[in-house]
């Protein structure tokens, strides 16, 4: 095959900084502008593919609007208000996101935990309030993603750490979330063992002295996350990710350590049994969260009496996991004061209900409940 003719024209943005916000996309998009590329390359973590998915949209948005849109934070924001709102289901919106033609994405993960790579959905964070505002359209999902464990070999233990139980969120909550199917059941499932059975050893890996357990831990981390994003972008998340989006956020906590702290609470609230407010979904007709954590408990060999039992049993294994890669699942433990927590407790309760992962969650909310879930994260 002749090599091609024609010269390949680049232009790098190379300083994304961990959760991206909007200011900094709209900057990405006016490189984009006066680059115009046809081909978006982003390679890195899950801050780097969200910000090039963000900004992406809006150079394409820009194509259609000129100038004046692009120029101009307030209306950029103002179209990003309107992609933020809730709805029950992804393919039957009121707002529409932008058929985006013009350029490709390509996604090269350097990170095991977002699957970025392979979902329809990125975080941006307001400049000003430091909300983290999820956005989900399939409008969003890269053409092409690169899994390649190489490229992570080398990532500093307590990235590995957070980023592996971001990805066992991933999974988790795709797993008991209303959007739940047959087909999506299996990949969380198939993720969720990878990360039980691999996180310590991924974590453990010294570059320096690799093993071939090692290499296989991270690798085995590496495709789990991209499975579990293949799980989540068509299933969904719940109020893990919605407490973790506002904790983070308010307090500048990384994405993966927030989801930590956030997530044996959600599980045992979601794993009760009885009278129920169940989140409303044509195909969700009764109530299974209890059994679906006893699934997963039973899935990676745990044993009990009963579901309940089983949901405790899977509670107690994955805060085995947290400890053996030096996680501490409290606010209170990762910086957060008492007097800092206590002036944001009931904003962040409210922002958590207003999340789009909310409506997925198998258990539906009152603010009130969001309130004591956090109350018992500090």
């Amino acid at each position: 095959m002749a090599l091609r003719d024609e010269k390949v024209a680049t232009s790098i943005y190379g300083t994304i900084k961990p959760d991206p916000t909007l200011g900094q996309t709209i900057e990405i998009a006016k490189q984009m502008r006066d680059f115009k590329p046809d081909t978006v390359i982003a390679i890195g973590g899950g801050s780097a593919i969200d910000a090039s998915k963000i900004a992406r949209l809006i150079y394409e948005v820009y194509l259609d609007r000129g100038d004046e849109f692009l120029d101009s934070y307030d209306a950029v924001s103002e179209f990003f208000l309107e992609l933020q709102q809730k709805f029950i289901d992804i393919r039957k919106r009121i707002v529409k996101f932008k058929h985006q033609t013009t350029t490709r994405l390509f996604c090269i993960p350097t990170t095991s935990g977002t699957g970025a790579e392979v979902t329809p959905f990125a975080v941006i964070t307001d400049d000003y309030t430091h909300v983290k505002y999820p956005l989900a359209d399939y409008e969003l999902v890269p053409q092409v993603a690169i899994v390649d464990p190489e490229f992570v070999m080398t990532v500093p233990k307590r990235t590995a750490a957070w980023s592996g139980l971001d990805a066992l969120s991933h999974a988790l909550e795709s797993y008991v979330s209303v959007m739940a199917s047959d087909f999506t059941r299996p990949w969380s499932l198939e993720a969720i063992k990878l990360i039980i059975e691999n996180l310590e050893d991924a974590y453990n890996y010294d570059p320096k002295n690799p093993t071939l357990r090692g290499e296989k831990a991270k690798e085995n981390m590496h495709y789990a996350a991209a499975i579990a994003g293949m799980a989540f972008g068509n299933a969904f998340l719940g109020i893990n990710h919605s407490l973790a989006h506002k904790t983070g956020g308010e307090f500048g906590l990384p994405h993966g350590l927030a989801i930590s702290i956030a997530m044996q609470h959600v599980i045992r609230y979601n794993g009760v049994s009885g009278n129920v407010k169940r989140s409303v979904y044509p195909r969700y007709e009764e109530y299974r969260a209890q059994k679906d954590y006893a699934d997963i408990a039973r899935y990676i060999g745990l044993k009990g009496k009963d579901d309940a039992e089983l949901v405790e049993a899977l509670c107690d294994r994955i805060d085995k996991l947290m400890h053996a890669v030096d996680v501490e699942p409290k606010l209170s433990a990762n910086g957060v004061t008492k007097e800092a927590f206590d002036a944001a407790v009931d904003r962040l309760a409210s922002l958590a209900y207003d999340d789009q992962c909310t409506p997925a969650n198998p258990r539906q909310p009152y603010i009130s409940e969001l309130k004591q879930l956090l109350i018992d994260m500090f």
